[in-house]
C-alpha cells in the first residue's frame, strides 16, 4: 500500500507484541473477531492486529508522524461501554496517540473517516488507562477534521 505505512507497521509490531504470548494475542483476536461478526463490519486486519475500515476517504493534506491532527471521535470498549467522546474537534500530536491510531492515520488524508478496532498490544496494554481496563480492545469511529 504505502511504503512508509508498511515500515511503521513493522516497527510497531516489533515494539509492541513482545510483551504478550501468542496465546494471549490469539485470545484478544478471538474476542475482536466475535465483535466484528456480531456487528457485521467490513474491516481489514493488519499485521499488528489492527482492524480498519475506511468509511470515507480523505482529500486533504496527508498525515505524518510530526503532525497534529484535529479529530472528532467516539471510543468504546467491545462491550459497548463508552469511555470517551469528542464531538468538537480536539488537536492531538501524532507522536502522542496510541500506536493503533498512528498505524491507522499515518499516510491517510485530512477528512478521512475511519472505523478502528485496536487490540490491547497497540492500545493501552496491560496498564489500561482511566476508564479503560487492562488488556482492553478498543473500538473507535473517528474523523480527521484538520491536519497541522
Amino acid at each position: 500500500m504505502r511504503p512508509f505505512w508498511f515500515l511503521a507497521a513493522l516497527i510497531i509490531l516489533a515494539a509492541t507484541s513482545c510483551g504478550y504470548s501468542d496465546q494471549q494475542l490469539n485470545a484478544f483476536d478471538q474476542k475482536i473477531e466475535k465483535f466484528i461478526s456480531r456487528k457485521k463490519f467490513h474491516v481489514e486486519k493488519s499485521e499488528t492486529g489492527l482492524y480498519t475500515e475506511i468509511l470515507e476517504e480523505g482529500t486533504g493534506r496527508e498525515i505524518h508522524l510530526t503532525d497534529s491532527v484535529g479529530v472528532t471521535y467516539i471510543g468504546t470498549l467491545l462491550s459497548g461501554e463508552k469511555f470517551d467522546e469528542q464531538k468538537k474537534t480536539i488537536y492531538l500530536p501524532m507522536r502522542g496517540v496510541i500506536d493503533g491510531w498512528k498505524e491507522a492515520l499515518i499516510g491517510q488524508k485530512q477528512g478521512v473517516k475511519l472505523r478502528l478496532i485496536v487490540p490491547p498490544q497497540i492500545a493501552y496494554g496491560a496498564g489500561g488507562k482511566d476508564k479503560i481496563p487492562e488488556n482492553a480492545a478498543l473500538y473507535f469511529e473517528l474523523t480527521v477534521e484538520d491536519v497541522k
